[in-house]
């Protein structure tokens, strides 16, 4: 079995080479596939240089900032065609905690999960330094996009995830339409729709340390108008596995 781990990356020079060396310690083994958009701070560069030390560090470089959901399509394309059995998102920036990887992996390969979803909202509110405002943004976001999908998934926008191959073929990401946080709920909507079984595994959320966040009203609000146009969509859409 083989685990790859998927990581965009734009100006995440600060972050990127403690991930990748915090990643390699883990207990169990994880490849790691950096996705970088050209960034300006030579994050693809440092990349680069740590692949002599970590021979399961692979990336990609893309020719400017083409954005989140994107980079984690090309990012299965890649999974799927090296014959990944599990497939992981996570940020760059240790606001997802690298030891969670191991509990993610364990809910799919173990307990019966098809899609592990690493959850700030399953067991209370579990995030740490973020100003009340986003929280409560972020928190009343999943609210809405469960009202409007009928997911049962509490922390509908998360970005910290672990996919079975099978789901992802399924899926097809490529057909996604959404980006940003959009993408993150299309691909949950897709999985339930299709009946995999999604688990969400508490974590905790803490916020960036180093470098800058890619945060922005605008990004929530792109998410919401496209949660009704997903579902829109979805009537006439037909959910069949391959």
């Amino acid at each position: 079995m083989s685990n790859l781990v998927i990581i965009p990356t734009y100006n995440e020079k600060e972050n990127i080479a403690g991930m990748v060396n915090t990643i390699s310690q883990l207990p169990v083994s994880f490849d790691i596939l950096v996705i970088d958009d050209n960034s300006p701070d030579g994050t693809g560069e440092l990349v680069k240089s740590l692949q002599p030390t970590y021979p399961g560090l692979n990336l990609i470089e893309r020719e400017g900032k083409l954005g989140l959901g994107t980079a984690y399509i090309a990012g299965f394309k890649w999974a799927l065609e090296h014959n990944y059995d599990y497939i992981f998102e996570m940020d760059a920036d240790f606001s997802h905690n690298p030891a969670d990887l191991v509990r993610l992996l364990d809910a799919c390969k173990n307990g019966g999960a098809d899609l592990a979803i690493g959850s700030r909202y399953i067991s209370g509110v579990n995030v740490v330094n973020w100003p009340l405002g986003r929280v409560l943004m972020s928190y009343i976001a999943s609210i809405y996009v469960r009202i409007i999908t009928g997911m049962k998934i509490k922390d509908t926008t998360a970005g910290f995830k672990c996919y079975r191959s099978d789901v992802l073929r399924n899926i097809r990401p490529e057909h996604i339409r959404s980006v940003g946080y959009g993408f993150q709920i299309e691909m949950k909507f897709t999985a339930m729709k299709l009946g995999y079984n999604i688990v969400e595994i508490p974590i905790i959320f803490t916020d960036r340390k180093a470098g800058s966040s890619k945060m922005s009203g605008g990004i929530f609000s792109e998410a919401l108008w496209g949660v009704l146009r997903m579902k829109i969509r979805s009537f006439f859409n037909s959910y069949e596995k391959i």
